[in-house]
């Protein structure tokens, strides 16, 4: 298991996934496929100037959270319309109709950050025999 990843090693893909993504790319950083993850989905994604989303499906099972990287996002929440320029999060409820797009002139980069709501108690963790210590000196 890799805990620690350049984008130089992972794989750019484009974002033709059917859920309304236009022109964008991006990265699979933790995910279940990359590292095993529980519940987390961590993606970096790249948009050119007037890459966008319409038609998102809203998402009811999990939170969502952006930080912008680079570049500025429009993003629309329950049609509200927020411009967040790079050093900005965005957090989505579950259950919000959500859209963003780039403006600007330069690419823009984001991290998407997704985790699964759960109902009622959450399960003990299972003892993995590939943990990893955490590293120490890494911040």
């Amino acid at each position: 298991m890799n805990t620690i990843v350049s984008l130089d090693d992972l794989e750019r893909k484009e974002l033709r996934d059917g859920m309304g993504h236009v022109e964008g790319e991006f990265w699979e950083v933790f995910t279940r496929a990359t590292v095993g993850t529980e519940a987390l989905r961590l993606l970096v994604q790249w948009y050119p100037p007037g890459g966008y989303t319409r038609n998102h499906p809203v998402h009811d099972d999990f939170e969502q959270a952006y930080y912008v990287v680079a570049g500025t996002m429009t993003v629309f929440l329950n049609e509200q319309r927020f411009t967040a320029p790079a050093g900005t999060f965005v957090f989505i409820p579950r259950g919000t109709p959500h859209y963003h797009q780039n403006d600007g002139d330069e690419p823009m980069v984001f991290l998407t950050i997704n985790v699964p709501v759960r109902d009622g108690d959450v399960p003990p963790l299972t003892r993995r025999d590939d943990a990893v210590a955490p590293a120490q000196g890494v911040a």
